[in-house]
């Protein structure tokens, strides 16, 4: 069954390709009888020709490598292309580098840590380029004897970081079990259980009997009395 000359008109009236032109298998002996293009016409609006979608290019594979760069990953020297300063120029490094370590000098200046002239002379020397990051910067002030402030955060400034995590993993991982654990913690403390108070109208719970040789000597303690 030829039905290529059906096939050239369809592909004219819905303006593509002859390899985007689907016919239904089911009703070719109706495509075949068409020879006009009024009645290929009707067969496109019936449903029995029609033009396949054409075929895109997925952005899955792209937005999963940008997530993974994003991460870090996949910036090795494989993945490398372009020199050093091409891939980020100096002054875009010079920028990056320079600006946590001039604000740091601001603050240090504005709290009254350090004088305007030693200011002064730590800005230049920055400007030469002697510190490497912000931290270089504040270890090499704390062996000067500027500053006095601790090499690692502090204390409470590390309970404060738990304690935000803790409530990260509260929000996203199983809310209702970190709950239950909380509550096991809060009630570890305790030594035991409380005793249930009696209802008004039940009789107390007989007490336990004692045993044999306790009973025993209470008997001999309380015929000594007697005697």
């Amino acid at each position: 069954m030829d039905i290529s000359n059906q096939k050239r008109m369809a592909a004219m009236m819905l303006g593509c390709g002859k390899h985007r032109v689907h016919m239904d298998p089911n009703r070719l002996e109706d495509i075949s009888e068409a020879v006009t293009r009024k009645d290929v016409r009707k067969l496109i609006v019936s449903g029995a020709i029609s033009a396949r979608q054409i075929a895109g290019q997925g952005r899955f594979r792209g937005l999963l490598r940008r997530a993974q760069k994003k991460k870090g990953r996949r910036r090795g020297p494989a993945h490398r292309r372009g020199g050093t300063n091409a891939r980020l120029d100096t002054k875009r490094r010079w920028m990056t580098r320079i600006r946590p370590i001039r604000k740091r000098l601001r603050e240090l200046r504005d709290e009254g840590t350090i004088d305007r002239t030693v200011y002064r002379t730590l800005y230049r020397q920055a400007k030469g380029g002697m510190f490497h990051n912000r931290h270089h910067l504040d270890t090499q002030l704390r062996l000067r004897g500027l500053i006095r402030t601790e090499a690692r955060p502090s204390a409470k400034r590390a309970e404060e970081r738990r304690r935000r995590r803790r409530e990260a993993a509260r929000s996203i991982i199983m809310p209702g079990r970190l709950k239950k654990a909380d509550r096991k913690l809060r009630h570890r403390g305790k030594k035991g259980k409380k005793a249930k108070k009696a209802r008004p109208g039940e009789k107390p719970a007989p007490a336990a009997p004692a045993p044999p040789e306790r009973a025993a000597e209470v008997a001999g303690e309380a015929g000594r009395k007697e005697g």
